[in-house]
């Protein structure tokens, strides 16, 4: 009997989730819920679903996915965790470290299951430079990751200059994807040390582009730059460990590693020579990274994986992000404990 799920914003996101259950095996879309009555049919009518606008249809469902405007995800999640229904909440959890605190402490004061839309998590080359690191090349020493986006379709300019338009921050929309995966690459944890700077718009009040440096256990440095006014898309995480550096490409999904054979400095027309190997390892791991994703939170509904490390992983990235959105301009800082 498939696994009955309700789908609680039919926005570009929801819309992905309804065609990912649609075609994934072992679940339905039973409902779909919108504030927009006329976005929550359309989307429904795509799944064979029923559609409405109150959440409290989702109450009768085997679990739910929370893909509305991440400053509602709080007041969505609370009513249906309270329930004892399973939820994947869209990234991030909510844009409040107190409110995200809160959503995960609920989610083991009452033993329901919940996680986070880290998509990235489950990309095929992330699996394949996880494989990698751990039966070749060792831990991560330093890792870089660029996620640039061109501007939105809609105008950046607000329509009264006098009263910005606002919006969610790419530190939750973009920064938060880089620094969640320098934290599962690393061999250890995050030291509650981060510096960065961030852009916003004149515009529309917005924070369009930030830049973040963490310093991880062991002394890992990750590197990560998240832009919304970009000239193309970029989605990279490089990756240097003791004995390599690996490349991935998270667009194209390809990975490149590269390790350094000699170089010399000779005089004359021959000047600096270097040697580097390279090698383009198979790609294994197969799938679309939300049907992936999608297959883990049911093996947590179902009791397959374990709740409670998941609800382990998700704070830290929440964590560095506010931090590094609250001390964007100045030097290196101490995350205060929760």
């Amino acid at each position: 009997m498939s696994m009955r799920l309700a789908l609680i914003g039919a926005g570009r996101m929801g819309a992905h989730h309804a065609r990912v259950i649609s075609q994934s095996p072992g679940v339905a879309l039973d409902v779909v819920i919108d504030r927009d009555p006329g976005r929550a049919e359309l989307v429904a009518s795509l799944a064979g679903a029923r559609h409405g606008a109150d959440p409290d249809l989702a109450l009768g469902c085997d679990a739910a996915i929370v893909a509305t405007n991440a400053e509602t995800h709080w007041e969505v999640a609370a009513d249906l965790l309270s329930a004892g229904i399973p939820l994947l909440i869209e990234k991030p959890l909510s844009p409040s470290l107190e409110e995200a605190r809160i959503i995960v402490g609920t989610s083991h004061s009452l033993g329901v299951p919940v996680t986070c839309g880290f998509v990235e998590r489950f990309n095929p080359v992330v699996k394949t430079a996880e494989r990698l690191m751990h039966d070749d090349f060792g831990p991560a020493l330093h890792l870089v990751g660029i996620r640039h986006s061109p501007p939105p379709e809609a105008p950046l300019k607000a329509p009264n200059d006098n009263q910005p338009a606002g919006g969610l921050s790419v530190v939750h929309d973009l920064l938060i994807h880089d620094v969640d995966l320098s934290l599962r690459l690393c061999a250890g944890g995050w030291t509650g040390q981060a510096v960065g700077g961030i852009w916003t718009s004149p515009w529309t009040g917005t924070e369009e582009i930030a830049d973040c440096t963490l310093l991880l256990e062991g002394g890992t440095v990750a590197t990560c730059s998240a832009s919304r006014m970009s000239q193309r898309k970029v989605r990279s995480l490089s990756v240097a460990t003791e004995r390599a550096m690996l490349e991935l490409d998270l667009l194209r999904r390809t990975i490149t590693v590269y390790q350094h054979v000699g170089h010399l400095t000779a005089l004359g027309d021959a000047g600096y020579r270097a040697q580097t190997v390279m090698d383009l390892p198979f790609v294994r791991e197969a799938g679309e990274p939300l049907a992936l994703q999608l297959a883990h939170f049911m093996a947590l509904v179902r009791g397959e994986a374990d709740p409670e490390l998941e609800r382990a992983s998700l704070l830290a990235p929440h964590e560095a992000v506010a931090l590094v959105q609250d001390q964007a301009i100045g030097g290196l800082v101490q995350a205060v404990p929760a």
